[in-house]
């Protein structure tokens, strides 16, 4: 898989509020690029820049941002000459009832709308990620069965230090749940770096029948003179990611 997109649209000038979808259409140069070095660096699955992108914050453009966002990592495949393209799917950004105030039904929705604008644009798999709410998930992972078009489905969630989602799901509830809605592959992503994510990653293993993934941040995040660094370098990132 590849890695993060926004850090990078940040380092090519995306201003603190702006939207990094926007710049599907606006700047669809600077994403044919990212995904392109991604590509040249060995990934295979390149993920849609459309982790934000829902019906909630784009109410009149969606469409052509989410179309825009395949066509660019298809753009990027095609040059490259190898490469899958994800329809990157994150949270919705609400809270489902009753922690919330979004409605199961309606996160659903809200998802298919996407599901289908990438499913028809080309997308070759959905990729579900960053989710912290099993009840969410579960509403991501039906809506991309349903909208697909039958599409392979991954998921990976966000645990924390302790293998924990933010509502209190574990290790093997979560994998119960992914494999019980069928998806074709699970894992963990984001949150924390590939030293911290190891003993996760054996409890997946232990508990899953299914390909597991394994997409880290590059160690812990920090703030330097306003600046996000994280504590680890490529090669110590690679040799860790070795051993996994």
């Amino acid at each position: 898989c590849d890695g993060g997109m926004g850090s990078l649209l940040q380092a090519q000038g995306l201003k603190p509020g702006e939207l990094p979808e926007t710049w599907n259409l606006t700047r669809r140069d600077v994403l044919i690029s990212i995904h392109r070095s991604y590509l040249e660096a060995g990934a295979d699955i390149m993920t849609t820049n459309t982790f934000g992108a829902n019906g909630l914050k784009f109410k009149e453009d969606l469409e052509p941002i989410v179309t825009a966002a395949v066509e660019n990592a298809r753009t990027a495949v095609k040059e490259a000459g190898h490469g899958y393209v994800a329809l990157d799917l994150g949270p919705t950004g609400r809270l489902l009832k009753p922690l919330g105030d979004l409605d199961f039904e309606d996160a659903v929705k809200l998802y298919k709308e996407v599901v289908s604008i990438g499913a028809r644009a080309g997308a070759d798999l959905v990729l579900i990620e960053t989710m912290s709410d099993s009840y969410e998930l579960k509403a991501a992972v039906l809506a991309a069965k349903e909208a697909g078009e039958g599409l392979p489905v991954f998921a990976t969630v966000v645990f924390d230090g302790k293998g924990k989602l933010l509502t209190g799901g574990n290790v093997e509830s979560t994998v119960a749940l992914l494999e019980g809605l069928r998806v074709d592959a699970l894992g963990i992503n984001c949150g924390l770096g590939p030293v911290q994510m190891k003993g996760i990653l054996e409890e997946i293993l232990r508990v899953s029948s299914l390909p597991v993934l394994v997409n880290p941040n590059a160690g812990l995040p920090r703030s330097e003179n306003g600046k996000t660094v994280y504590d680890i370098d490529a090669e110590g990132f690679a040799l860790v990611m070795e051993e996994i």
